[in-house]
């Protein structure tokens, strides 16, 4: 069975990502520390996502395929740098840490990271 997410829609995703993060911490009042840290990874994603062989990109740099390997191997940091920083103490922080993380986990198990240039 075919995953739902294309490489199209994934880009559309990341991209929904990358501005969840800089403006969901000021929605919530989440702390200055963790406006700074969902800041920095929004724009690690939306780097990645604007160089990443994708339809939506700026430039078609980084493999579909590599895209997803990165994904998949930044999961841990992802988890690691606010329980590091302390950001789980925080309940604001830790509401939208924990709902990014969903949206993360869940985008990424529904991604066809096969897809060939004909999928697209």
């Amino acid at each position: 069975m075919r995953k739902p997410l294309t490489p199209e829609k994934h880009a559309i995703v990341d991209y929904v990502f990358l501005t969840a993060n800089l403006t969901g911490p000021a929605l919530v009042g989440a702390s200055p520390r963790a406006k700074a840290l969902f800041a920095s990874f929004g724009a690690v994603q939306g780097t990645l996502n604007a160089f990443t062989d994708q339809p939506l990109a700026i430039k078609r740099l980084i493999p579909f395929k590599v895209h997803g390997l990165i994904e998949k191997y930044s999961g841990p940091a992802y988890v690691a740098l606010p329980l590091m920083l302390g950001l789980h103490r925080n309940p604001r922080d830790r509401g939208l840490w924990l709902g990014m993380g969903a949206a993360l986990v869940t985008a990424y198990n529904l991604t066809d990271w096969n897809a060939t240039d004909t999928d697209r």
